[in-house]
């Protein structure tokens, strides 16, 4: 188990650079001289001085990250910002321990925090980043939360514009290939979580079969994550023969199908709506981001080669945050799929249930949207 001398890690921040040497920290020797990383994660001006409050909580906090209690680290972090920890390396922690609880939307914000204290200019105020190279590092791990929270909330521009910040910032993503080491000083939570990240960056840097790669060792190392499905739906397009670039999850659709391509959703119209969600703004939705079944249309080769339009409805129990927690594909009766019926509404249940956004509401939803498929 890592004392406090080591364990001061960032879950996503884990590398440990002396700020005036620049060099990464081995074993769990800390300089004497000069305020280390650890020394202004943890807000104290290295571990010789006298620990405080701010100190205090962040220790507690990476206790609990490394016991996987999240809730209670993210509260642990909130107590060190309170007591005034100003550092990126907070904020960046923050927000990997409420992704891995599941708060994206909350840990989005903690990664622009972190973003914004990184960029601040050196020597305001109480904090100070005198050091080009460790301020630049403290960027590329938070726009790198950030890209992976947002892909993982269902923003895929808005993930690719950030994952090419940090792209731009270190091409090289030397800060994962260290994270990726047996033993690394830098790591990540839950355990395989470098690899959806690696995945991630990969992709978008035009490296399909590395990130696919990085993609099918994270299902292995971690088949129960609760980002399974995401990971599933970026193999599944990294798998598509690269004949066109594939459209980014929730991106909006192209003007038409390519060639060979299947039908596409042509309209959208809910026919029950129960709870807090009204079948207007369950409506809209769909109409932003039909794009995400799009992948499932392409794959039968039945719908590719039939030209009537067809009616399919779903299902679907949606939580107050705005997400499908469950999802149930209703296919016509005169639909002739064969023995592709069954890939076919998984793969449309998987995708409403992993990518799917609503607005929140006050209370939880049970819906049934019908959806025109046909070729535009």
């Amino acid at each position: 188990m890592r004392g406090p001398a080591s364990a001061l890690f960032l879950a996503l921040c884990g590398v440990a650079w002396g700020a005036s040497a620049g060099e990464p920290r081995q074993g769990g020797e800390v300089p004497a001289t000069g305020p280390t990383f650890w020394g202004r994660a943890g807000g104290g001006g290295g571990l010789g001085a006298a620990p405080d409050a701010k100190a205090a909580w962040f220790a507690v906090a990476v206790a609990r990250t490394n016991e996987g209690r999240y809730a209670e680290a993210a509260a642990a972090y909130g107590a060190a910002i309170a007591a005034g920890a100003e550092s990126p390396a907070v904020y960046s922690n923050l927000g990997e321990v409420l992704m891995a609880d599941g708060r994206l939307r909350e840990a989005e914000g903690a990664y622009r925090e972190a973003i914004a204290v990184a960029a601040a200019v050196p020597g305001v105020g109480s904090l100070r980043l005198d050091d080009p190279r460790a301020r630049a590092q403290d960027l590329v791990l938070g726009y790198l939360g950030l890209a992976v929270a947002l892909d993982r909330d269902g923003q895929a521009r808005a993930a690719h514009e950030t994952m090419r910040r940090a792209l731009t910032l270190d091409s090289t993503m030397a800060v994962l290939a260290v994270a990726a080491l047996p033993d690394a000083d830098l790591f990540f939570v839950p355990r395989g979580e470098v690899l959806y990240y690696l995945g991630l960056a990969r992709a978008i840097a035009g490296r399909r079969d590395e990130a696919a790669d990085a993609f099918r060792q994270f299902l292995d190392e971690a088949p129960h994550s609760r980002w399974a499905g995401q990971a599933r739906a970026h193999l599944a397009e990294l798998e598509v023969p690269d004949v066109a670039a594939p459209t980014p999850r929730g991106a909006a659709p192209s003007a038409g199908p390519r060639p060979g391509a299947g039908p596409r959703v042509l309209a959208a119209g809910t026919v029950l709506a129960t709870g807090g969600a009204a079948a207007p703004l369950i409506d809209a939705a769909w109409r932003e981001q039909t794009a995400i079944l799009d992948a499932c249309l392409d794959a039968p080769p039945e719908l590719r080669a039939g030209h009537a339009p067809i009616r399919l409805a779903v299902e679907m129990t949606i939580d107050r945050r705005g997400r499908v927690t469950a999802a149930a594909v209703k296919l016509p009766a005169g639909l002739a799929l064969g023995g592709s019926a069954t890939t076919f509404a998984s793969c449309v249940e998987r995708a409403v249930v992993t990518h799917l956004r609503l607005p929140a509401s006050a209370r939880s939803t049970r819906a049934r949207t019908e959806l025109l498929l046909g070729f535009p």
